[in-house]
């Protein structure tokens, strides 16, 4: 009787290892698919971040202009010693 509980015993264990694998099979192909959106979603706003600042400059050369020599600036005004 022992040798039939250790076979059934292992053959137990064998079949919930393998469920094991399947499921993290199935967690990674989830995780994934999730990933795949989230950076979907963040391509899509740094695209339109990228719009938008390319029609402010488009729209306003000048305030670009002077708001780059400002910072310019305030940069050469705090690096000198």
């Amino acid at each position: 009787m022992t040798k039939d509980t250790i076979t059934s015993t292992r053959e137990t264990l064998v079949q919930d290892t393998n469920n094991l694998k399947q499921d993290a099979g199935q967690i990674v192909t989830d995780v994934k698919k999730h990933a795949a959106a989230h950076v979907d979603a963040v391509k899509d706003k740094v695209t339109d971040a990228f719009d938008l600042a390319r029609t402010f400059v488009k729209e306003h050369p000048l305030k670009l202009a002077a708001a780059s020599l400002f910072i310019g600036f305030l940069i050469g005004t705090f690096r000198r010693k």
